[in-house]
């Protein structure tokens, strides 16, 4: 059966990011549309009134202006801020919500203040930021790629709105909706604190299916066949996945 995805990047970077993965949904008889949040494209209002609401005002409208109905919702990354959002604006349009190493907050969290505090072990700090963003990107989100893919990635970036990262995010009636939810874990992911998406994140939902790519944090540009066939394979829900321990 064919579904209806609707893709929603993270930090820095724009709908181009879902292009691979886009093709690869409609190869698999989908219908695939990638989202530009404001700042980013065409979509480029003044950067200073961009807030998260500002995001989810624009997706909620997205879907609404198309008439879009039984929505599978993705989001990687920072895009859970966003796609939480929009569920509780318009759950009766939603049909699934696919979390790819994305954010899930409680009620009220603050995003940048939950990352400045690493998780702990006995070891103490599991991972420590490197300097600049461009040997971020290097080693802890493309890490997996080529040095081409790489300097590919990091020459189309845009300044992230760090303001969307750092306000409270409204997630009382996210919790009480019943939609469904589903997550795809990156094996190798290391953007964040590798504990940080799976489990600390994942375990919030409410029994959610589970898929797992080996792959880094940008997973539509190192894995983008598989990442389409792990979202794919959610949205059906055929009794390929299994509930998330």
């Amino acid at each position: 059966m064919a579904e209806t995805f609707v893709l929603v990047h993270g930090g820095s970077v724009g709908a181009w990011s879902w292009a691979a993965v886009v093709r690869q949904l409609e190869k698999l008889g989908n219908r695939a549309l990638a989202v530009d949040l404001p700042g980013r494209g065409e979509n480029l209002p003044d950067p200073k009134t961009i807030t998260l609401s500002t995001h989810v005002d624009f997706v909620t409208g997205y879907i609404e202006d198309r008439g879009l109905d039984g929505v599978i919702l993705v989001a990687h990354s920072m895009g859970g801020l966003v796609t939480t959002g929009v569920a509780q604006r318009i759950p009766q349009r939603i049909k699934r919500l696919i979390f790819i190493s994305a954010f899930v907050m409680l009620d009220r969290e603050n995003p940048m203040v939950l990352l400045k505090a690493p998780q702990q072990t006995e070891a103490g700090p599991t991972w420590k930021k490197p300097r600049s963003g461009v040997d971020f990107m290097r080693a802890r989100s493309l890490q997996d790629a080529s040095r081409g893919l790489q300097d590919f990635v990091i020459s189309a970036l845009v300044p992230e709105q760090l303001k969307v990262m750092d306000e409270p995010v409204p997630m009382k009636e996210f919790y009480r909706l019943d939609l469904p939810t589903s997550v795809i874990v990156l094996e190798d992911d290391l953007a964040i604190d590798p504990m940080r998406f799976h489990p600390f994140f994942t375990r919030r939902l409410r029994n959610p299916t589970i898929r797992s790519i080996k792959s880094g944090h940008a997973v539509m540009f190192t894995k983008p066949v598989e990442c389409a066939q792990a979202l794919h394979e959610l949205a059906l829900d055929d009794g390929l996945t299994k509930p998330l321990k």
